[in-house]
Formats: structure tokens, sequence, C-alpha cells
């Protein structure tokens, strides 16, 4: 895939390109990834009240390779442990018309 078909699937209103979806990621150490992902669902623009939360802890294995000099991100494995909330709340194909 692509850098930009990565950014484009990443950013899109499906995924965390959703204005009405907030996130927070907490990263562990370099050389191994611990990752606990927050994930928070609001009902409107005004993101006042949260409509689903959804929270996953994890791993995240990256790879990288140096092309022409420089270092670019070459691949990326996620492994989900355990979800706490409803995880399937969060990401919706569409957002609901604000």
């Amino acid at each position: 895939m692509s850098a930009d078909d990565f950014i484009s699937m990443m950013s899109s209103l499906g995924f965390v390109g959703d204005p009405l979806v907030r996130t927070q990621h907490l990263i562990g150490a370099a050389s191994h990834e611990w990752v606990r992902a927050a994930h928070q669902r609001y009902l409107d623009a005004e993101l006042t009240t949260v409509s689903g939360r959804g929270h996953g802890h994890g791993n995240a294995k990256h790879w990288y390779k140096k092309i022409g000099g420089i270092w670019k991100l070459a691949g990326v494995r996620p492994e989900m442990y355990w979800v706490e909330h409803d995880l399937s709340t969060i990401f919706l194909e569409e957002s609901p018309k604000q």
C-alpha cells in the first residue's frame, strides 16, 4: 500500500477522520511497543455527550526500510490482546449528518 493510500484510509470518515471520533494512543518503549488506544464517539459536533467507548490493548510491530538513504515505514502488524467497552460502536461506515 502506498503512503498516500495509507493516509487516505486512516483519515477517512470511516476511521479516525470522523469528526465525532476522538482517540488517544499511549505507546510504550521503542524496542517493543505496547499500545493502549482509547477511542470515544460523540453524539454531535459539540462533543459534549459520549455515545460509545472502545479501548484497545495490544502490541504493534513496525518494520522500516532504508530507501534513497532515508528510513521509511515499511510495515505494521498490530495485535489486539483485549478490548474494553465496545469498539464496534466507534468506527462507523459514515458519520451521522451534523
